[in-house]
């Protein structure tokens, strides 16, 4: 039987899309991410206020990066301390769909709530239209070759509902008898390990209709269990700390760099450590093993100054640089 979360009709969570353009939203989140879209002159003034912990005193003095951005464009903060944040927005799989009880929305009733990495129904859409351009483009170029899409994962929100889009159109094509497409979705956990990510992924499938079955979720990319990590990295079976400069993710963004192909430090660099770990592995429990690869980028890049002066303060970047 397939649950859903009932809607919370004072924050309107399941509204239209076009109902959401005249709402007010709020969001939460962690401030390495914390970014909005741009706006026009034409588009009604809409507010965005985003819950965090407390920020870091540098980044206070100093806002940069993706923080500053979304400053510029008229984000509000609200901090909070982290043993609040936690009651609030925390929990085994990353909270809920659903605006925490005891927070007010800006305009109760006209208030749309997006809990962290947007991990709700609301984000849909979006995934169906990123499942629709994969397969347009792998049923043109494919050659019937198998593919695995691999994208990182925060609240592995994209992937989970990229793989149920996937899916509701791969029956479409079979009720229509049209060539079968071998197409899996490959999340790289970035924030946590596959057991978090796992979690996540179970609440959200439920939250969205599903039966939070593990046969129904993307596939996950684990670290080899062969490889040398150091003590730090030994400790969370080779899964980095999210957030936490490292020379491992440094190399990999450099190397990734010298071949054209621009990524962040917070999920770019670790998902292409991870990925070029099994880059030419047959493993049968890899699941990117005998594969056509396609990187769903998750943008982030105008953040990456900030994450280099991290790096610095970190001296394992040259000031020169």
């Amino acid at each position: 039987e397939q649950i859903m979360e009932p809607p919370d009709i004072f924050w309107e969570l399941d509204a239209l899309d076009d109902e959401i353009q005249e709402r007010d939203s709020s969001n939460i989140g962690s401030s390495k991410t914390a970014t909005t879209n741009d706006k026009t002159a034409d588009e009604p003034q809409k507010r965005f206020i985003y819950y965090t912990k407390p920020l870091p005193r540098y980044l206070r003095k100093n806002p940069n990066g993706n923080l500053l951005r979304a400053l510029a464009l008229g984000m509000e903060i609200r901090t909070v301390s982290h043993d609040e944040y936690s009651r609030l927005f925390g929990g085994l799989h990353g909270g809920s769909s659903l605006a925490p009880a005891d927070l007010d929305p800006p305009v109760p009733g006209k208030s749309l709530w997006v809990p962290q990495g947007g991990a709700c129904g609301i984000a849909k859409p979006g995934s169906d239209v990123l499942a629709r351009e994969i397969i347009d483009y792998w049923t043109l170029h494919g050659k019937g070759m198998p593919l695995a899409v691999c994208l990182p994962g925060g609240t592995c929100t994209t992937a989970l509902l990229l793989q149920r889009s996937l899916d509701a159109i791969m029956d479409q094509r079979r009720k229509q008898k049209e060539k079968a497409l071998d197409i899996r979705v490959v999340v790289i956990p970035c924030v946590g390990d596959d057991e978090y990510a796992m979690r996540q992924m179970i609440s959200l499938d439920k939250a969205v209709g599903g039966a939070g079955r593990k046969e129904d979720l993307p596939w996950i990319l684990k670290p080899r269990s062969d490889v040398e990590y150091g003590s730090a990295r030994r400790r969370s079976r080779g899964y980095f700390t999210f957030g936490q400069p490292s020379k491992a993710l440094l190399e990999t963004y450099d190397e990734m760099n010298s071949e054209n192909v621009s990524l962040d430090l917070l999920y770019g660099a670790p998902a292409w450590s991870l990925l070029l770990q099994h880059w030419r592995s047959r493993e049968s429990d890899c699941p990117i093993a005998g594969r056509q690869l396609m990187y769903i980028h998750s943008g982030g890049l105008e953040g990456v100054a900030s994450q280099l002066t991290r790096y610095k303060h970190k001296n394992l970047l040259p000031d020169a640089r």
